[in-house]
């Protein structure tokens, strides 16, 4: 049975709810990656810049499902120093964040081999695939797919 509004008024919750918890979250400033002069433009629907097509459909498809998120927020590895994850999410599940890196030049040999270095900071640094870290890949041959986007947010985020 729901509280007579008088008496809500009257209530102060020990812990904030999920949506106070969630606006703290993304009302944290931070300071993105500079983007190179003459790197070319690409506007989100939420009206952010980012690097890449596939990085605007993965962010137009989180703003159209609602699922809040920072673009290249900073986070310190050890061992490695400060990386720039795509998408920074937080678990309602289990309070912590949750980083998601599209490597999307994977058949460039230097670009792989620097994804590879990078996956195996962040699990030196207890963030593990299939735990607090999605990755999703492309080639020239091989493009994002949307289907699978959808299979990732459904198993992690929602």
């Amino acid at each position: 049975m729901k509280e007579h509004p008088e008496r809500r008024k009257l209530i102060c919750p020990v812990e904030p709810s999920w949506d106070q918890q969630i606006q703290e979250w993304e009302s944290g400033e931070y300071k993105r990656k500079e983007f190179r002069e003459g790197t070319p433009v690409i506007m989100t629907d939420k009206g952010e810049r980012v690097r890449s097509k596939s990085e605007k459909i993965l962010a137009d498809y989180f703003y159209r499902k609602g699922i809040p998120y920072k673009y290249e927020c900073p986070l310190y590895l050890n061992g490695f120093g400060t990386v720039y994850p795509d998408f920074t999410f937080l678990s309602k599940k289990t309070g912590k964040e949750i980083y998601w890196e599209h490597d999307g030049k994977m058949d460039s040999p230097e670009y792989a081999e620097n994804a590879v270095r990078k996956i195996n900071a962040y699990e030196e640094n207890d963030i593990f695939p299939g735990e607090r870290l999605i990755l999703t890949f492309e080639t020239g041959k091989t493009i994002l797919n949307t289907k699978r986007i959808e299979e990732l947010v459904a198993r992690y985020l929602i």
